[in-house]
């Protein structure tokens, strides 16, 4: 997989965020306490959103609102945890307007969306933030809809300082991250710095600019995937034995239904 000084694929983005999580695999003398989402996540974040409003009953009912709850369950991807048993989700999201790349982290503990960006102006701001609300608001629905497990979290939600003044159709707060790393004036390795930003985040290091070298990750990740595809041949596996099984669903399709790819 190359790393060239343009705009990254999804394909790119899911293959660094996909050996991020499997960190927890192959170095079990740490304790990670983060998950990830693949690029699709975000699509089909924007799919329920343009489908109904907020306030809308059937987002309990809807089939695009199935697959978001095999993300919270863990029954989506290989390697994935289910959302109570982590900390953070680390969501990439691809500001497709601007071809750009920006890092969204779901604090459950804080109760907020933490956003890293690697490009600061008024108003590439309010882009950025237009689509953070859709994910904000159709996570906070996904979560009430699934009964998720707050309370395996050790988080109650009466006497939390983060939770027990909220409602619960109170959005969870959208937070700017200042003082970032930013790419330089015509480069456009975005998807570089935020899956670097992602890295940092999961080792629970802080992201500090004068510490910040854009080249080295290309160097580092080309070693990472050399080494697990070596120790995935060793132990004689491939990826689709990790898949992790899959709820049941009663399929909504019938001969009249149309059918598009999200």
């Amino acid at each position: 997989m190359g790393f060239p000084n343009h705009s990254w694929t999804d394909s790119q983005i899911d293959v660094c965020f996909y050996y991020l999580r499997k960190k927890s695999k192959y170095d079990p003398n740490r304790s990670y306490k983060f998950s990830t989402v693949d690029c699709n996540f975000m699509n089909i974040i924007r799919s329920v959103h343009d489908i109904y409003s907020v306030d809308d009953a059937n987002i309990k009912t809807g089939g695009q609102k199935a697959h978001l709850n095999e993300y919270i369950n863990g029954f989506r991807m290989h390697d994935v945890m289910p959302w109570h048993t982590v900390e953070d989700i680390y969501i990439p999201i691809n500001i497709k307007e601007k071809h750009h790349w920006v890092l969204a982290v779901l604090s459950f503990s804080e109760r907020c969306i933490l956003l890293y960006d690697s490009y600061e102006s008024y108003d590439h701001h309010s882009i950025v933030l237009t689509e953070i609300e859709k994910l904000a608001e159709i996570i906070l629905l996904c979560l009430q809809a699934c009964n998720f497990f707050y309370d395996k979290k050790g988080i109650n939600l009466q006497n939390h300082p983060r939770y027990k003044d909220k409602d619960s159709s109170d959005m969870f707060d959208i937070l700017f991250e200042k003082n970032l790393p930013q790419r330089p004036s015509g480069s456009l390795d975005y998807g570089l710095y935020m899956v670097t930003y992602t890295e940092c985040l999961s080792y629970g290091h802080n992201i500090l600019s004068n510490e910040f070298d854009p080249n080295a990750p290309h160097t580092r990740y080309v070693a990472l995937l050399w080494a697990y595809e070596t120790r995935k041949q060793e132990a004689n596996v491939h990826s689709d034995v990790e898949a992790p099984l899959r709820l049941a669903r009663q399929s909504r399709i019938t001969s009249v239904t149309e059918v598009f790819d999200v």
